[in-house]
């Protein structure tokens, strides 16, 4: 009997991997029919060319174009331990990435583990609302990880002139549609202080909150004005 649950979960397993596989390779497909503009990209390549470690964050429901946009950078993606999280991390990897998959209800001790692994990376990325939101909230552990990691931290979003919006999910996920005009925007970057106690955890979550708010809303206004 455990022998079958093991292969029915190995055949799951494969089965997201290879979704994530199509999926990359639609995406590729996609990219090559993009519009593509970048602006303030020197914040992000002024930082990488000098091996300064930094940490991106953009919305969850904008996540899908982030990754063929920045393919030829090297880093990390986080995100959860699932069966969306095995496609993203099979999409990553088709993207020349790395991924980190956490547990959605993160221990001390797996968090722990997770820092030791981030720090050792030159870029992390991940989505600051996710995995299941609420939509445009920046996570608590998104602060504790910039902060543990000293590195700096910048907020990134993506417009596109038309585009496909899945409204039925809660982040209401975005992919350009082909032949679409796409901008990404880097915002300005901070470095979010080590040792921070509650209170003051609270106030960056809220800053790193309003930077990307911020960012999002100029990006959107640059393509659909």
């Amino acid at each position: 009997m455990a022998h079958g649950s093991d292969t029915d979960r190995a055949k799951h397993t494969t089965h997201w991997h290879w979704r994530g596989h199509l999926a990359a390779l639609l995406l590729q497909l996609l990219r090559l029919t993009w519009r593509v503009s970048f602006v303030d990209r020197f914040v992000y390549d002024d930082l990488y060319n000098s091996d300064q470690a930094t940490f991106l964050y953009f919305w969850h429901g904008k996540y899908v174009p982030v990754l063929p946009l920045l393919q030829g950078y090297r880093g990390c993606v986080i995100s959860s331990v699932s069966e969306r999280g095995n496609t993203i991390a099979t999409i990553c990897r088709r993207f020349g990435f790395t991924s980190l998959l956490i547990p959605d209800l993160a221990t001390r001790q797996s968090m722990q583990t997770m820092l030791a692994r981030v720090r050792q990376e030159h870029c992390v990325g991940t989505a600051a609302d996710g995995p299941l939101g609420p939509k445009h909230q920046v996570k608590g552990g998104i602060v504790w990880i910039a902060s543990k990691m000293n590195a700096t931290t910048i907020p990134v979003s993506i417009a596109s002139k038309h585009k496909f919006v899945f409204s039925q999910r809660w982040d209401a996920l975005e992919i350009p549609m082909p032949f679409s005009r796409v901008t990404l925007l880097f915002g300005p970057p901070v470095t979010v202080p080590g040792q921070l106690n509650t209170v003051q955890l609270e106030d960056w979550r809220k800053q790193l909150e309003d930077g990307l708010t911020a960012v999002d809303q100029r990006v959107e206004r640059l393509v659909n004005p």
